[in-house]
């Protein structure tokens, strides 16, 4: 995109992640306190005060910004009064959701999202999320009645790296380091970690810090599986009901990649019933939205190596 967050000085970020419990409430007391982190980071201090002050439901007692009034006018509002402090003093406004497809749940979001992209000229909006399938339904893409529906986006795909790749990732980071690591061990952690990038530059780190493999590698796989089981349960936190059957299905392509057929028929034997199409596709193509499976080819298949080290902790 061309832009800086911290070189602009006008960006205010909304980390769905740092919600313990999410609500419209707690969208709220979020949103409230990145105002307050603006407002007390930046040399704007003054301006950005003064023009929020005049937002109906918002409270300013020093820099504490607080929001009374919840209701998805005042999200506008707020957005076109920031739009007003960037307009003012030559600035980029930059919004950020992250895990944006989580914000869904605040009544009014994707329509404030489409008001900002239409009338604040000096505004972007950075959406990212883990969860692909849920992200592409927040944008509308191929649904014409979504607010958000054929607005031009430019789109960054994380993809996995080859093996080679990541094998020239890590030795290349080593050599930054002025660290001589055996090409064993790097082949090792690539073979477990399948090209994933944000853990390949954790085994890095380790690497850097312990100065011994196994003990990195170890490091990697055992957080990593935490952060992956938080993010399993936080799916599963609705869906009680079925709960034994996600985990089922994730348990199943732990043990292999799966076609359709092998697949179903796995679950239906770990859970000791029958399942009809609709039912199994279902579970199927909301493990797919969230993130943790893909299809490659004819096959089904984990969309993080380090699911499989989290499933074996249920």
């Amino acid at each position: 995109m061309g832009l800086s967050l911290h070189e602009n000085g006008l960006h205010l970020v909304l980390d769905a992640r740092s919600i313990p419990v999410l609500s419209t409430d707690t969208v709220y007391d979020l949103l409230a306190r990145s105002l307050t982190s603006l407002v007390t980071r930046t040399s704007l201090r003054a301006v950005i005060s003064s023009v929020l002050s005049k937002v109906e439901g918002i409270s300013i007692n020093g820099v504490q910004i607080g929001i009374r009034r919840r209701r998805p006018d005042v999200l506008v509002e707020i957005a076109e009064a920031l739009g007003e402090v960037a307009e003012r003093t030559g600035k980029k406004l930059i919004l950020v959701f992250d895990e944006a497809q989580d914000f869904r749940i605040v009544p009014g979001f994707t329509r404030m999202l489409a008001h900002i992209y239409d009338y604040i000229d000096n505004a972007k909006i950075v959406l990212a999320g883990s969860e692909v399938g849920l992200l592409d339904k927040l944008l509308g893409k191929n649904d014409p009645s979504a607010p958000l529906y054929g607005r031009a986006f430019l789109e960054i795909e994380m993809r996995r790296l080859s093996r080679e790749a990541s094998i020239d990732f890590l030795t290349r980071g080593f050599e930054e380091l002025g660290m001589k690591w055996p090409q064993q061990y790097i082949e090792e952690a690539v073979d477990s970690l399948d090209g994933i990038p944000g853990w390949l530059t954790s085994y890095g780190y380790y690497s850097y810090v312990y100065r011994n493999h196994r003990r990195a590698l170890e490091k990697t796989l055992e957080e990593g599986a935490s952060i992956v089981r938080s993010e399993i349960e936080r799916f599963l936190a609705n869906r009680a009901a079925a709960r034994i059957r996600y985990l089922s299905l994730l348990r199943c392509l732990s043990l292999r990649d799966m076609r359709w057929t092998e697949l179903k028929r796995c679950l239906e034997t770990s859970i000791s019933k029958q399942l009809n199409k609709s039912q199994f596709n279902r579970y199927v193509r909301e493990l797919r939205d969230y993130g943790f499976v893909e299809k490659r080819d004819e096959y089904y298949t984990l969309a993080d190596p380090l699911i499989r080290h989290a499933v074996t902790r249920y």
